[in-house]
């Protein structure tokens, strides 16, 4: 088995025109997504003259997929912060610190070149059975992408993974989304990636229908119906040292019983506290999330607090004693009155993650980022800089 180059593949008009980085393999044992891309792109460059944009295709952990494996020393897509990167620039063994490396100079070479908008499309399979499904940060331009697309969404990832790729590619004010195509080596797994890709160049307008069905592909595909969408509402927290299985061969949105068992860890057995669906069960041997707990949300609550963002509502909350605004993506508010404000009032203003300022205030950064150019590794700085010094 080769090593494949980092970057697989790409098709450049313009730098005004739209670009589309396509990842696969962030984590080793996940092939599809490179099988799918290496067709994808077959096809795409034949009838490169009917593109109207620029697509790159990344490959991710090469060392993980020469061993098969998720990951070899640390799991690449949990690596991607401040921390990391200053440890990234050091002399490290850390086999995923070399990849990091030069998954970041590949990234920075093609937004530095990009002035029009990014796509940032992470392709993925699970360790269980599922039907294909995006997970995503809740920015409003990435609803806004996915709206059309035909597929469940699942928001809120933000709350419970941190250093995953794409945080960081949406902190910096890009349109960027995981697309989970299927079980790793299922047989439609590739054909699911691949009509996912094909479906990401229409809806960016980089190809129009009628050039898409020149390149041979059916007017069917352009039905699609509403995405459904869901929240994470819990994660099942995995330490290198921890013994943990399944106890039933779950799929991804199955409706639990409230104190049905469904997992083992450490001997112990864990049940579930009530009706929530479970959502990408691990049935891997490596992995720091053993399942998580996920819920539908009203597409109306959802209009809702669109327009709410859109007003800037949050400015209203300033008026409250204590209250203010620490820069552009970040609020602090006072523990005292943090809990008379609901959390969904929150999350429906866009602050998701939150952090302890100190004893007396708590801060909560929203998704809907400015649009920053990525600097060079060496000087990478979070856009919540301020925040952590205060911290």
């Amino acid at each position: 088995m080769h090593k494949p180059e980092r970057l697989i593949a790409s098709v450049y008009k313009d730098s005004k025109l739209p670009t589309i980085i396509y990842f696969c393999c962030v984590h080793g044992n996940e092939r599809a997504g490179y099988l799918a891309l290496q067709s994808f792109f077959e096809k795409i460059e034949k009838h490169s003259d009917l593109i109207q944009g620029n697509l790159y295709a990344v490959f991710g952990n090469q060392e993980a997929y020469l061993q098969e494996n998720r990951f070899i020393d640390k799991d690449l897509n949990r690596i991607w912060t401040t921390s990391h990167f200053a440890e990234a620039t050091r002399e490290n063994k850390v086999s995923e610190y070399a990849e990091l490396t030069a998954m970041y100079k590949t990234i920075y070479d093609i937004l530095k070149q990009a002035q029009s908008q990014v796509y940032c499309i992470d392709l993925h399979t699970t360790s269980g059975p599922t039907k294909p499904f995006i997970v995503m940060n809740d920015a409003l331009n990435n609803r806004a992408f996915v709206s059309d697309l035909g597929y469940p969404v699942i928001f809120n990832v933000e709350s419970f993974i941190e250093g995953a790729l794409l945080n960081l590619l949406n902190d910096l004010g890009h349109v960027s989304l995981a697309f989970e195509g299927g079980e790793h080596y299922a047989e439609n797994s590739v054909e699911e990636i691949k009509k996912f890709c094909y479906k990401t160049l229409y809806h960016t307008g980089i190809v129009t229908s009628e050039n898409l069905i020149k390149i041979g592909i059916s007017k069917s595909f352009f039905k699609a119906k509403k995405a459904h969408y869901f929240e994470m509402v819990f994660r099942q927290d995995l330490k290198p040292q921890d013994q943990f299985e399944m106890c039933g061969n779950y799929v991804n949105f199955q409706k639990l019983k409230k104190g049905e068992r469904i997992a083992r860890l450490n001997d112990e057995g864990i049940y579930a506290p009530k009706g929530f669906q479970i959502f990408m069960p691990l049935y891997q041997r490596k992995g720091e999330d053993g399942f998580f707990y996920v819920q539908q949300i009203n597409r109306f609550k959802l209009k809702v607090a669109r327009i709410l963002r859109n007003l800037h509502f949050e400015n209203i909350l300033t008026i409250l004693p204590g209250i203010k605004k620490i820069n552009f993506y970040t609020i602090s508010i006072p523990k005292a009155i943090e809990k008379f404000i609901p959390k969904r009032f929150l999350f429906a203003l866009g602050y998701r993650k939150s952090l302890e300022l100190d004893y007396q205030n708590i801060c909560y950064t929203k998704q809907e980022q400015k649009l920053n150019a990525l600097p060079k590794l060496h000087s990478f700085k979070s856009p919540y800089q301020d925040v952590e010094r205060t911290s």
